[in-house]
Order: structure tokens, then sequence, then C-alpha cells
């Protein structure tokens, strides 16, 4: 009556608690938490029906010091939290307690480069549990990346969110990524430039390479120390004319002294 629900769907929900009786009390408080905030209550709870007819809700639980820890880090609303700790609840229940931790170690490596924890893990979380994608992805080599070029915020959160989407050639993708970064005087700029096209799906041709340091790129072909060589060698060349060219003025005036004195002594004489 609470949430206006349609008898037909009370009727269900009775059927499918009839053989949740261990989980009644926490099945019913989570039921109220989600249904509060939903524009549709009957259409979420439909949803919420199906999940325990299948075995994947999880009623209201107790919080997980881990979840607690990791959403005190990276302040994790009481919603999303509420989230992770639902999926390590449900992998625990089905005999998966290693792939819990793992999940949380994922997620957390993650979240680390988020611009919005918040959002990214309600994303991530709602992934795993509706079971689109078996595990997160391991960013380590991403991040090696991430060190060596000294990305930004930005290009860290694209980088991520590359990885995220081409988990399955991440080898090729991190190689081509490494290549274009290389070629570039702005490796954060660059990657958040060809970012879109490989979260897309999208692959890139290698890119142009950059001229060796000490190369020119004049129309003559010639390099920057070919072109100094001959620097050098017109300077020499100009050197040697200003050097002979004094070496004539001198002689002549020399000589135009001597032509005086002669003058000079003949008048005397």
């Amino acid at each position: 009556d609470y949430f206006n629900i349609e008898e037909r769907w009370v009727v269900r929900l009775n059927e499918a608690m009839k053989k949740r009786q261990d989980t009644k009390a926490q099945d019913i408080e989570k039921l109220y938490e989600v249904l509060e905030k939903a524009r549709s209550p009957t259409g979420l709870l439909t949803v919420q029906i199906g999940k325990m007819e299948c075995g994947q809700f999880v009623g209201k639980i107790k919080p997980d010091k881990d979840v607690e820890r990791m959403a005190r880090k990276f302040k994790l609303d009481d919603h999303v939290t509420s989230r992770v700790t639902e999926l390590k609840v449900w992998r625990k229940r089905n005999g998966e307690e290693d792939r819990a931790m793992k999940d949380l170690e994922r997620i957390e490596y993650h979240l680390r480069f988020a611009k919005r924890p918040n959002a990214l893990c309600t994303l991530l979380v709602g992934r795993l549990l509706e079971g689109e994608i078996d595990e997160l992805p391991d960013l380590t080599n991403a991040e090696k990346i991430m060190t060596d070029f000294k990305l930004d915020e930005d290009a860290c959160s694209k980088m991520r969110e590359i990885i995220e989407k081409r988990s399955e050639d991440e080898e090729r993708v991190l190689t081509c990524v490494r290549k274009h970064l290389k070629n570039s005087s702005n490796a954060s700029s660059m990657l958040c430039k060809i970012a879109r096209q490989l979260i897309d799906g999208h692959d890139l041709p290698d890119p142009p390479e950059r001229p060796q340091k000490g190369k020119g790129g004049g129309k003559d072909g010639k390099d920057d120390g070919e072109r100094g060589e001959r620097r050098d060698r017109d300077g020499d060349r100009h050197h040697d004319r200003d050097r002979n060219d004094r070496g004539h003025r001198r002689d002549r005036s020399r000589s135009r002294s001597r032509d005086r004195r002669d003058r000079r002594d003949s008048r005397g004489r």
C-alpha cells in the first residue's frame, strides 16, 4: 500500500518471499530502501522479484569493514557503498570469496583514476552484478604508461576507460598508445585526443616518425650537421678574404709612403 503496488505484483512478491524465509526481514528492509528512490516503484519491484527468483537478490546487510574503508577513501555515498557490499555478499553466497576480494581490489584500483568515483563505482558494480563482465581488467600495464609519460588526471582517466573497453586486445592497444605518446611533444594532450577512437573500438594507424634530434627538414634534404659544416666553410672563406684584403691595403699604404719619401729626396737634391 505504501508504494501503491498493483495486487498481482504483491502476490508474486509473496510467492518469492516464501522461498526466502531465512532472510525475509533483510529482504523487506532492502526493498524499502531501493523502492524509496525509484521513479516507478512497481517497475523496479518487478526487477527485484526477478532477482529473488533467480537467486541474485541480496537483502539489507551489515556494513563490511573493507567496503567501509574504500567508501571513506573515495567518499562514496550510502547507496553506492550498499551496492559494493551487495556484490561482495553475492560472491560469498556463491562460494566465490576469493573473487569477492579480487572485485574489491580491482574496483579500488579503477577508482584511483576516476574523476567521479561515485558514478564509476555504480557502473562497475552494476556490470559485475548483472554478469556483463566476469571481472574488471587489471590496470598494471596501463599505469606503467601513465607513469612513464607523466600523464595528467584527465589523461589517466581516459587511459583507464580505454582499458575497460579494450581489455580483450589490451596488449595491442597499449603498444599503439605508447607509439603515439612517444612521438608527441605533449603526451597527456595526445592521449586525450586519441582516446575516443580507441574506446569506440577503432584502431589507429601508426604515427609518423618524428625527425631525430639534429636532423633538419629542408627542401635540399640536407641535415643540420651538413648545413653547419657548409656555414663553417663559408665563414672560413670570408675570413680568409678579409685577411687578404687587409694585407693588400697595408701593401698599398707602404707603397704610397715610399713614393712620397722618394719625391721629397729628389727635391732636396
